[in-house]
């Protein structure tokens, strides 16, 4: 029974967690952002599933590649051993019913085995078309469950739900950030309009003056200015190469925390069942292809002509 679809609904019942109260005195600590990766179990089972089928997948590709090397001709026959047969049919032929039957009850076991392995090299080989077949459709199945349980859209609504709060946390930190931005801005623009002077010579050409700059121009990608006046020129620059970058610990800490809760730490594939009117074959590349032979040249080998001179 599949309880997906009821694990999804129980997350979207839930009750919400109350909103802290304004009149609140004592100030609360800051969220720690792995703190908002909670509440997994419909995407973990979902996912767990999914790698399930992968698993599947994987080994009915691998039997299917072992069943078409059969076919192709591209693993050799098992030659099974035919030692006792041999010497039973030429008792056979001689008539020795006395020996015959003491040289069954002393190889009987013997004769089985080779029987046995006779058998078995026929039938692999008979039986293989038919398991390529059967393997194709059995994989064909498989695409088709993993397309229908898995919900791309559940799992990017609760990756939203998951990443809303750090984003809210980031625009209420941009905002304080673009606050003390607009006022350095705008107290280096009122200092530079009201204590700049204008340089002339006596002869009325126009002068360059002091250089007023306090705050340079950021560069491409960089949240700050490499120079701030009254800033130290190396904490800017540690701050800009965070800025683009992320948190190594941070990430690792909230991978630990979706492996915690079951979610598979490899990555998942989602294969789907092709077109009616496509005729190829299932994508099954053999790893150990047959080498093919170099094509003889209709020729020959070149021929060494000396000229005497």
């Amino acid at each position: 029974m599949n309880l997906i679809p009821q694990l999804k609904t129980a997350i979207k019942k839930s009750p919400k967690e109350p909103m802290p109260s304004a009149e609140a005195s004592e100030p609360q600590a800051a969220p720690h952002p792995t703190d908002d990766i909670r509440d997994l179990d419909a995407l973990a089972a979902m996912l767990q599933q999914l790698q399930t089928r992968n698993q599947q997948y994987q080994r009915a590709i691998d039997a299917l590649i072992a069943a078409r090397r059969v076919v192709n001709g591209w693993d050799p026959k098992p030659e099974p051993e035919l030692i006792w047969s041999v010497r039973r049919d030429v008792l056979v032929a001689l008539g020795d019913q006395e020996a015959l039957a003491r040289f069954d009850q002393e190889h009987g076991q013997d004769l089985a085995t080779e029987k046995a392995e006779r058998l078995a090299a026929t039938q692999q080989a008979l039986e293989a078309p038919a398991r390529v077949k059967a393997l194709e459709q059995y994989i064909t199945d498989l695409a088709a469950e993993m397309t229908r349980d898995v919900d791309e859209g559940f799992i990017f609504e609760e990756m939203k739900r998951l990443f809303q709060p750090s984003a809210q946390r980031m625009l209420e930190a941009a905002q304080d950030f673009v606050r003390a931005w607009q006022e350095m801005r705008t107290v280096e623009s009122a200092l530079k309009s009201g204590l700049r002077l204008t340089h002339y010579s006596v002869q009325g050409d126009r002068r360059t003056g002091y250089d007023m700059t306090l705050i340079s121009a950021p560069a491409d990608g960089d949240l700050l200015p490499s120079f701030i006046e009254g800033l130290d020129h190396e904490e800017l620059n540690a701050l800009n190469l965070k800025f683009r970058r992320w948190d190594d610990v941070l990430s690792q800490e909230i991978t630990q925390r979706l492996r915690d809760a079951g979610i598979p730490a490899s990555r998942l594939h989602v294969y789907h069942v092709g077109a009616a009117s496509d005729e190829r074959p299932i994508f099954a590349p053999d790893p150990n292809p047959p080498r093919k032979r170099p094509q003889e040249s209709p020729f020959g080998r070149g021929t060494v002509v000396t000229i005497q001179t």
